[in-house]
């Protein structure tokens, strides 16, 4: 008796199988062609098939009255993904959430910058005021009030190869004043 309930068993195991395998040969190709339009990836439509799929063998509609499968099989399916994609945004978000963190300097480094570019402000202003009277007012002219050469050369009368010399005479000592502040 033992031995034919077996039997029994395994063969309709066996039939559900292959009513299983019918099933997904079915569903997949139209559950595929909605997974692929929600996310856009052919790898990640494929492994939530596989999950969607291996979910409904497990539980085999386990306690529900299903009067339209197609409609049921695609929201059920609608919702495992966007689920997914949910997830996995919100994790994407939390990296670089943590990464911006990682990246944003502590209080000290801040004050530390802080004073070093004042420092720095502080040396560029003493090597500004080192330059003699016409090469400072064309630095001013040329970086602060943001003139072109021509209205430089306008504004003071003189040629604008001269504004550009001077220009040029005092970049070059100050490079070489500031060569070790910064």
């Amino acid at each position: 008796m033992k031995k034919n309930t077996l039997q029994q068993t395994a063969k309709i195991i066996e039939n559900q199988h292959l009513d299983f395998e019918r099933f997904f040969m079915t569903h997949y190709k139209a559950l595929f062609g909605l997974g692929y339009r929600l996310c856009g990836d052919k790898e990640l439509t494929k492994d939530l098939l596989q999950s969607f799929f291996l979910e409904l063998w497990e539980s085999r509609f386990q306690s529900q009255n299903i009067q339209y499968l197609e409609a049921y099989l695609k929201k059920s399916f609608h919702r495992k993904i966007i689920k997914v994609l949910q997830k996995n945004k919100n994790i994407k978000e939390g990296l670089e959430n943590r990464e911006q963190l990682l990246n944003t300097p502590s209080y000290e480094q801040l004050l530390i910058n802080f004073q070093t570019q004042e420092i720095q402000n502080k040396r560029l202003q003493k090597a500004i005021n080192s330059l003699p009277d016409q090469q400072r007012e064309t630095l001013s002219l040329r970086f602060k009030e943001g003139l072109d050469y021509e209205e430089i050369a306008k504004s003071t009368g003189k040629s604008q190869q001269t504004i550009y010399n001077q220009i040029h005479s005092a970049i070059r000592k100050l490079r070489k004043s500031l060569l070790f502040i910064f």
